[in-house]
């Protein structure tokens, strides 16, 4: 680290004293996190984003640190630039102030003043004096700021230190007896407001004692490469099924196919008819026999060509998730509490998926909040977290809204859930035939009826309902 004598050099001290600072951060951070990032609980770059905020915070008292030696260097480069004819009068103008900061063992003024007058500035070895004064005069200078400036960077990193052991001792202690936060919910509130922390928590049991949520959850986060959820990527490439022999825990349910080694014991029934054999191999024909559904079997595209099933690439995703919530009048109380911690907990499972999620509110009006980046977007759920629901219900604008996002081709392969009572007018034909068009592309149907007069025409076309009242 070189001292300046001007701006553009005091400038690079001031860089790699930042550097240092930054470098030794992420040295404790990754030590101190190494834990929590490696199950998931903290991603890296949200680390970095820590690390930068905590940086920033304190990137000024740098300068003072840089500044603190600021005098000794301005004087030591007057007397480097002084002419041979000032350069003793200039020594002995500082004895004082030289005798206080340094004891003779370091630098002796008094000595090189003693051996300057013996010789005429003319002489080679008054110059070769001056040169060894000055030479060890910078090399104290430089080992006094170094080590000043490492300790008051180490000083600063300790604090760093203590906060990070605090965050990762929390993360540890927290989800205990089942109630609070889970850890990445802890992590992911840190930096939110009080109110927002203290909703947070209390959705956070709900979460936890819901069997209504954990039904979702296992819907809605299973990882299903059989779904078919594929972006519009994939065109051009051709589908190819595979099988695979699937384990009882396998099994998630009956679909329609041909696959006899996942056939349901009714179907063998067919056979054991005559008149009713060839519907068996009809419907065989037609992949239309009822049959166990597992993970096991997995849909891969391929470019369409003759290599071999060995040469064939998986590449399955997921879509997002659009949620729409009911906030009317009269969703308040209980279902309100529900709806909110449904939301919460598909917003954590899409950034566990790091699937986007878009949230339609819709009662008297309509608002959407897209969840790109749970980390950064969090506070933006804070307002229909904290508020309670109140106006009427006008379903209209959130199925405009979420037709027109989910006709977008970054949402196709979507899941749509409604949480609603559904306690308005019916579903015209018009969006009904919008919602098949879309179920038709690969979106799935969900919905959480909470009322006892639901409307019929959007439940029919849900693929699954779950009744909260």
């Amino acid at each position: 680290m070189q001292p300046a004598g001007n701006y553009h050099e005091g400038h690079e001290r001031v860089r790699q004293l930042s550097a240092l600072f930054l470098r030794r951060l992420h040295e404790i951070a990754s030590e101190v996190y190494a834990e929590v990032l490696s199950s998931g609980v903290i991603r890296p770059e949200e680390m970095e984003e820590e690390i930068q905020r905590y940086f920033a915070k304190k990137k000024s008292g740098l300068q003072d640190v840089y500044s603190y030696y600021g005098e000794q260097w301005d004087y030591y480069y007057q007397v480097v630039v002084a002419s041979d004819a000032d350069f003793l009068p200039m020594l002995q103008q500082a004895r004082s102030v030289f005798a206080r900061l340094y004891v003779p063992a370091e630098l002796d003024v008094l000595y090189y003043m003693e051996q300057l007058v013996r010789y005429p500035r003319t002489d080679s070895r008054w110059l070769t004096l001056r040169q060894h004064f000055m030479k060890k005069w910078r090399n104290l200078l430089e080992g006094r700021e170094r080590t000043y400036q490492k300790q008051h960077i180490e000083r600063l990193c300790e604090d760093y230190y203590r906060m990070v052991s605090a965050n990762v001792g929390m993360l540890q202690n927290v989800g205990g007896k089942g109630e609070g936060p889970s850890p990445r919910l802890a992590w992911l509130q840190l930096t939110q407001s009080p109110e927002l922390r203290v909703k947070l928590k209390q959705l956070s049991q709900i979460i936890r004692k819901s069997q209504l949520i954990k039904e979702l959850n296992h819907v809605l986060g299973r990882k299903k490469a059989d779904e078919q959820r594929l972006y519009q990527a994939m065109i051009g490439r051709t589908p190819v099924t595979l099988l695979r022999s699937a384990t009882h825990s396998d099994i998630v349910g009956i679909t329609e196919g041909n696959n006899l080694n996942a056939l349901l014991p009714m179907e063998y029934c067919f056979l054991s008819d005559a008149a009713l054999e060839l519907v068996f191999y009809r419907r065989y024909t037609e992949k239309k026999l009822a049959v166990f559904d597992a993970m096991s079997r997995q849909m891969e595209y391929a470019e369409a060509s003759s290599h071999s099933g060995r040469d064939l690439q998986k590449r399955a995703k997921h879509g997002p998730f659009v949620v729409c919530v009911d906030t009317s009048a009269s969703m308040k109380g209980e279902r309100e509490l529900l709806s909110k911690a449904v939301v919460l907990s598909l917003a954590l499972i899409a950034d566990k998926l790091r699937r986007p999620c878009r949230v339609i509110l819709f009662s008297d009006q309509t608002e959407a909040i897209e969840l790109n980046n749970l980390y950064s977007d969090l506070a933006l759920l804070e307002t229909f977290l904290c508020n309670s629901f109140h106006g009427g219900s006008d379903m209209t604008c959130a199925m405009k809204e979420s037709v027109e996002v989910l006709m977008r081709e970054d949402f196709y392969y979507a899941d749509l859930l409604w949480l609603s009572d559904f306690e308005m007018d019916p579903l015209t034909s018009v969006w009904v035939q919008y919602v098949e068009e879309l179920k038709q592309r690969g979106m799935r149907l969900y919905a959480v009826s909470f009322g006892h007069r639901s409307e019929a025409s959007y439940l029919r076309l849900a693929d699954r309902i779950w009744a909260a009242d």
